[in-house]
């Protein structure tokens, strides 16, 4: 089980654009040793940047990779090290996003691409749409992404202190949403407080009519549905959602 993150491309072919969502601790197993187009960051806990020194010259030494964050994310970048050192090298480009602000996906092949169309030569390409949230300001802002294919659309956010209704318009907006799933009741630690995340079993009852198909991510190590085998896990399932694994794949 390696930490939450969401690689976009195009194919499976070794040309296809590829995007990653958030830079892990386990980046180097989420990417599979493959070169990235882009990589953009949801907020600044170490969970979703510690893997951001792998792009930096002791490792992958990338040129001018492209990562897209916030205002805020960009400062934090940029005031602390070690990943000032990868801008100051040029090792990645940092794009300041805005709340709304859609950044186009270009497709590399010359065949039909599985993202929507966009201009340019004929070529295919998706989007990605920022939407702010609100999550535990430590460090900088927080982000979800609206994500734009050819036929659906994926709606991602990893991390989120409680449901609002702009959150939840934006679930029910899409196609699938992928969406913080780290506890599945208050119960499992006692500094639910300190660290809050709606529970998987609230979520379920606030989605339940949504059309939406619902898969939850991010799961903290206390969860009792990271077992396939556990009660938990079959309630989920038996109620019309799923845990999302490792290496699922979900064409837009």
């Amino acid at each position: 089980m390696y930490v939450a993150a969401l690689m976009l491309k195009e194919c499976g072919e070794e040309y296809s654009t590829r995007y990653l969502i958030d830079a892990t601790p386990d980046i180097r197993y989420q990417i599979g040793g493959g070169m990235l187009d882009g990589v953009f960051l949801s907020h600044g806990h170490l969970g979703h940047t510690a893997g951001l020194p792998f792009f930096g010259r002791e490792s992958m030494d990338t040129d001018n990779l492209s990562v897209y964050c916030t205002a805020d994310m960009k400062e934090y970048i940029m005031n602390n090290e070690p990943f000032k050192l990868l801008a100051e090298r040029g090792h990645i480009r940092l794009h300041e996003t805005r709340d709304g602000e859609r950044i186009k996906i270009i497709s590399k092949s010359k065949s039909e691409s599985k993202f929507e169309s966009g201009s340019g030569s004929g070529s295919g390409s998706g989007s990605v749409e920022f939407r702010q949230v609100a999550h535990r300001c430590l460090n900088t802002d927080t982000v979800s992404f609206m994500i734009r294919g050819s036929k659906r659309t994926l709606y991602y956010l990893s991390d989120i202190d409680e449901w609002t209704e702009n959150a939840l318009d934006n679930v029910r907006a899409a196609d699938i949403a992928i969406v913080d799933g780290t506890f599945y009741n208050r119960d499992e630690i006692d500094r639910y407080d300190e660290v809050p995340h709606p529970c998987i079993k609230k979520t379920i009852e606030l989605t339940e009519d949504f059309e939406t198909d619902i898969k939850f991510t991010h799961l903290n190590h206390t969860n009792p549905a990271l077992r396939e085998d556990s009660q938990e896990r079959r309630e989920i399932q038996n109620r019309g959602f799923q845990v999302v694994k490792t290496g699922m794949e979900i064409t837009l």
